[in-house]
């Protein structure tokens, strides 16, 4: 898909964002995003989590997970617990069980400096949620026809999942769950979008062509502890059998020095 020629900046983008999901539009998509998320955060508990944009002020995106405390996270003036920007984020390191990224890529310049921020702060075992729009659906082909307009959410970035999945995996994160949802078109009609909801029943032949997709994904990191209690069992067997080895030459020899004496 084409992108626009200027990158979007994610501190200018989320108060259009947050008027655009207050449409018919945006509150049908949040529907049926808020309960995919219940699936995604039900195994999820920890001390705090973090959700990096507040595109939706009354709902509680993180509510279903079982954290003690839940901090959102968005572009200065905005409604929200700490403000600044994704890519160098207030927040201190290892301390977050949970990121949850709501269109931060779709308008982030750049999204490998945001991914990495997201790294910083979470957990050994800490997962990140992706939330984006999904280039290869109806709401692809609307960017790729209006995006030129600059207005949002069409003039952001619409990467894939695959490609979303290759950066992760850079960083040493597994994708645990990885869908897309809402079949319907993007038309501002809340009855006309009530009367296609039967096209939501295409998802499990179309899965993949959803205008969104949330792509949930665990951190990997394996402490180097591990790999010495791994190493050392193998270095003690070595040397148990070395020994062993050596205890049956020694006897052999001293077999055979006392045959030559009877014989002799």
């Amino acid at each position: 898909m084409t992108e626009p020629r200027h990158p979007p900046d994610w501190l200018d983008a989320q108060q259009p964002l947050a008027q655009w999901y207050a449409s018919g539009l945006g509150q049908s998509i949040l529907g049926d995003l808020q309960q995919r998320l219940s699936h995604c955060l039900s195994d999820i508990f920890g001390y705090q989590g973090l959700q990096i944009g507040n595109l939706s002020p009354e709902r509680d995106m993180l509510g279903c997970a079982g954290l003690r405390r839940r901090i959102i996270l968005d572009a200065p003036g905005r409604p929200a617990d700490i403000h600044g920007d994704v890519l160098s984020l207030p927040i201190a390191s290892d301390s977050m069980k949970l990121v949850l990224f709501f269109h931060t890529l779709d308008f982030c310049a750049k999204p490998h400096q945001a991914l990495r921020e997201a790294d910083r702060v979470l957990t050994d075992d800490g997962q990140l949620i992706v939330i984006g729009f999904n280039p290869y659906s109806s709401f692809g082909l609307r960017h790729l026809l209006t995006g030129w307009r600059r207005r949002e959410p069409w003039c952001g970035h619409f990467y894939s999942q695959s490609r979303v999945s290759d950066w992760l995996s850079v960083l040493d994160y597994r994708v645990l769950h990885n869908e897309s949802l809402f079949m319907r078109p993007p038309i501002n009609s809340h009855r006309l979008l009530w009367r296609l909801r039967r096209l939501e029943s295409l998802q499990k032949r179309l899965g993949s062509m959803g205008g969104l997709y949330v792509l949930q994904a665990r951190k990997q990191t394996l402490p180097m502890s591990l790999q010495r209690q791994a190493w050392l069992p193998n270095r003690a067997a070595l040397g148990v059998s070395s020994l062993a080895h050596s205890r049956e030459r020694v006897v052999s020899i001293e077999v055979a020095r006392r045959l030559h004496q009877d014989k002799s």
